[in-house]
C-alpha cells in the first residue's frame, strides 16, 4: 500500500528546504533550563519525521511535552505542572524555559521564540504553571533585533510563536472504554447481605453486561439517537471511512469488512471508545480486540483528521504492536508527513520504528556523570539499541562506509570455510563517511564489543592508533590532539556540560575509553578503497593508485565498457561485486580482509558474545 523507500527519499529531498516544503516546520529546540535536560541540550529536527529513543525516564516524553508547548496558544503546563510531591524547582533567579526556531517568512530566516513557566492569574485565579512566550535575552544565546517592530510575526520584544495544530497521542493511554473500566475503573459498592438478591450490579461485569444492553442499541440505531434517563449515550457513531478502515487493515495485517467508531458515556466512565470489528467469520467489540487494534485504529483516524502542516507528537507508537505492524505503522506515517506536509515526532523502545530513518532523523538520549540526559544530534540505528542493550545476541556487526565496500566484506566471509561463522557475521552501511562515523557513530557503540568498524583505507591516518594505558595521566591534556591525530577527527564524547575539574576528569576518561574502543574494534580496508580492492582482484588498469578518485573512475570506465553505457553508482557496484566474486580466491587483499574478520571473531567469542549488548 505504501512505498517506504519511495517515501523516504521524497522526505530527504524535501529536507533540503524545509522551510518551504514544510512552512511551519519546527526546526530546533534547545533547553536552557527544562526538567532533567543537560543545560543548552539542543535537538535540531532537520527531517519531517524524527525518532526519539532512549531508557525510561530518559526525557523523551518531556521533550514531547515542551513541543506540545511550542506552538500559540499551547502550554506544556498541561503536561507538567508543580505539586507538593513534585515541586518544579526553578535556577537561580530564572525560569524553566525551552527556545525554539521556527522559519518566518518576511524576516526570510530561521527565527526563535522563548516560551518560560510564569505565575499567572487566568479566570480570576492565580496558575504558577502557565508557560508563555518571553522577550528574547542574550543569556539565552538569542539574537537580538534591529529591524522594524512591525514586520510580521513579531511583537516589540520577542518572536511570535508559530501558528499551527497539535496532535498528541500517548499510546500508553490510549485505551478503549471497555479496559479503561474494567481494568481502572472502580468497583461497584458493596452490596449489603440483604439487597444481594434486589440489587442488579453487584461487580464490574455485571455494570458491563448492563451497559452492553445500550451499546447494542446504539450499534444497531447506525447513529447517536438512543438516550438513557434523557441523555444521549453516544456522542459520535459512525463506520470507520474506506480510506481509514484500509489503513488500519494494512497496519494490522487484518482483512476487516468494516469497523464502526462509537464514542460513548457507559461503563461509569467518562468517556470511552469502543469499536465494533466485522471480519469474514462475524463481529467483535473492543472487548475481544487486541489492545493494539484500538490504539492503531484511535491513531489512524486521527492522524488522517489532523490538518495538514500540524505538528504530530506520538508517545510510543509500537506498544502492543508486533514487529511488522510497528514498520507499516511508520510507513502509514512517513507517507501522511510527505503527502499532507507533517511534522512527525514520535518516543520509541523498538528497531522496527527506525526502519530506513536517516541517521539524523534518530535522537538517541543518553545520561551523563551528572545525572541529566543529553541528546546526540545523530545516531545510527544499531547505537540508537546499543544503549538500550538491544544488540543481536549471537551476531558481530562488521559497518562499513558504503555499498561496494560492504561487497567486499560479504566476499571475505564467503573465504571463511566454516557457514556456522559466517551466519555470526552481519553487514550494515553506515552513512556519514568515515569522518561521521569516527565523530558520531564510534562514541555512541563504545559500551559494546559486537562490532567491527571497517573504513575505506584513504581515511587511514600518518600516525597509528594509540593505546591509551601507555599514556600518562600527566599527559591528559594531549589526549585531544593525539585523538585528532590519530583518527582524524575529534569525536563527540559525552560528559557534563558545565566548567570544572570534574568535568575535565570526565572528558579524560571518556577519551581514553574512546581510543582503547578504536584500538580493540576499528581498522581499513587494504589499498586506498573498495574499487582498488576490485580493480586489482580482476586485473584492470594500474597496479597502483595515487588517490580513491583515480581507482573510482577506472571502474566507472571498466563497467561502462562492460555495459555498453554510462553506468549509474549502483550498478557499478554491482559490477564491482561480480568482478570480485569471479576473482575472489586471487586477491590477497580478500585474505588481508579475512584475517581481520577471523580475529574479530575469536575476540568476539572469547569475551562471550551472548552477555554482551552493553554490559
Amino acid at each position: 500500500m505504501y512505498d517506504l523507500d519511495a517515501d523516504l527519499e521524497s522526505l530527504r529531498s524535501m529536507s533540503a528546504a524545509l522551510h518551504s516544503s514544510f512552512p511551519k516546520h519546527i526546526h530546533h529546540i534547545r533547553f536552557p533550563l527544562f526538567k532533567n535536560m543537560e543545560e543548552g541540550t539542543r535537538i535540531d529536527f532537520s527531517f519531517p519525521v524524527t525518532a526519539l529513543v532512549g531508557a525510561n525516564g530518559a526525557g523523551k516524553t518531556s521533550v514531547l511535552n515542551a513541543l506540545y508547548g511550542a506552538p500559540d496558544r499551547k502550554s506544556t503546563g498541561e503536561f507538567w505542572f508543580s505539586t507538593q510531591v513534585d515541586p518544579i524547582i526553578e535556577g537561580d533567579g530564572s525560569p524553566n524555559r525551552f527556545i525554539y526556531g521556527h522559519f518566518n517568512a518576511p524576516a526570510k530566516r530561521v527565527v526563535e521564540t522563548r516560551k518560560s513557566r510564569v505565575r499567572k492569574e487566568r479566570h480570576g485565579r492565580s496558575d504558577p504553571n502557565y508557560w508563555e512566550p518571553t522577550k528574547e535575552t542574550s543569556g539565552d544565546g538569542m539574537e537580538s533585533y534591529d529591524g522594524s517592530a512591525s514586520i510580521e510575526g513579531r511583537s516589540l520584544d520577542r518572536w511570535n510563536p508559530v501558528k499551527r495544530k497539535v496532535l498528541y497521542i500517548n499510546f500508553r493511554r490510549e485505551l478503549s472504554a471497555f479496559d479503561k473500566y474494567f481494568y481502572f475503573g472502580k468497583d461497584p459498592p458493596p452490596t449489603p447481605a440483604d439487597l444481594r438478591k434486589r440489587r442488579k450490579i453487584q461487580s464490574k461485569k455485571d455494570q458491563i453486561r448492563a451497559d452492553a444492553v445500550y451499546l447494542s442499541r446504539v450499534i444497531d440505531s447506525g447513529n447517536t439517537s438512543v438516550t438513557f434517563r434523557n441523555r444521549k449515550v453516544a456522542t459520535e457513531n459512525r463506520l470507520l471511512t474506506a480510506a481509514e478502515l484500509k489503513v488500519v487493515a494494512y497496519v494490522l495485517g487484518r482483512d476487516y469488512k468494516e469497523a464502526r467508531w462509537i464514542k460513548h458515556r457507559l461503563f461509569k466512565g467518562d468517556g470511552g471508545l469502543s469499536i465494533i470489528f466485522k471480519i469474514a467469520s462475524g463481529k467483535y467489540s473492543e472487548a475481544f480486540a487486541g489492545s493494539g487494534e484500538v490504539a492503531v485504529t484511535s491513531c489512524v483516524v486521527q492522524v488522517l483528521k489532523a490538518p495538514p502542516n500540524s505538528l504530530v507528537l506520538l508517545d510510543e507508537p509500537e506498544v502492543s504492536l508486533h514487529p511488522g505492524a510497528q514498520e507499516r505503522l511508520l510507513a502509514f506515517l512517513l507517507h501522511q508527513a510527505k503527502s499532507r506536509r507533517l511534522q512527525i515526532v514520535f518516543s520509541t523502545h523498538s528497531p522496527h520504528m527506525l526502519t530506513g530513518l536517516p541517521d539524523h532523523a534518530i535522537k538517541s538520549f543518553d545520561q551523563t556523570a551528572s545525572g541529566k540526559f543529553t541528546v546526540l544530534p545523530s545516531t545510527h540505528p544499531y547505537a540508537a539499541f546499543v544503549r538500550l542493550g538491544a544488540t543481536p545476541p549471537g551476531k558481530l556487526a562488521v559497518l562499513v562506509e558504503d555499498q561496494l565496500a560492504k561487497l567486499v566484506v560479504e566476499q571475505a566471509l564467503a573465504l571463511l570455510p566454516s557457514s556456522a561463522d559466517r551466519a555470526l557475521f552481519g553487514v550494515e552501511i553506515v552513512s556519514g563517511g568515515w569522518g561521521g562515523i569516527l565523530r558520531h557513530r564510534v562514541p555512541a557503540l563504545m559500551a559494546s564489543s559486537n562490532y567491527l568498524v571497517l573504513l575505506d583505507g584513504d581515511a587511514r591516518q600518518p600516525s597509528q592508533f594509540v593505546d591509551p594505558d601507555t599514556v600518562p595521566q600527566s599527559d591528559d591534556s594531549t589526549l585531544k590532539d593525539l585523538i585528532q591525530s590519530t583518527v582524524g577527527v575529534t569525536p563527540e564524547l559525552l560528559f557534563d556540560g558545565s566548567a570544572g575539574k570534574s568535568n575535565q576528569a570526565q572528558k579524560s576518561v571518556q577519551q581514553r575509553a574512546y581510543m582503547r574502543w578504536v584500538l580493540s574494534y576499528v581498522d581499513y580496508l587494504p589499498l586506498l578503497c573498495p574499487e582498488e580492492i576490485v580493480l586489482k582482484a580482476a586485473g584492470v588498469g594500474s597496479t597502483q593508485f595515487s588517490t580513491s578518485q583515480e581507482a573510482k573512475a577506472v571502474l566507472a570506465e571498466h563497467a561502462a565498457s562492460l555495459a555498453g553505457r554510462a553506468c549509474s553508482n549502483s550498478e557499478i557496484d554491482t559490477i564491482g561485486g561480480v568482478l570480485l566474486a569471479q576473482n575472489r580466491d586471487n586477491s590477497p587483499e580478500l585474505r588481508t580482509v579475512v584475517a581481520r574478520l577471523e580475529s574479530a571473531l575469536a575476540s568476539f567469542r572469547d569475551s562471550g558474545s551472548s552477555t554482551r549488548g552493553g554490559k
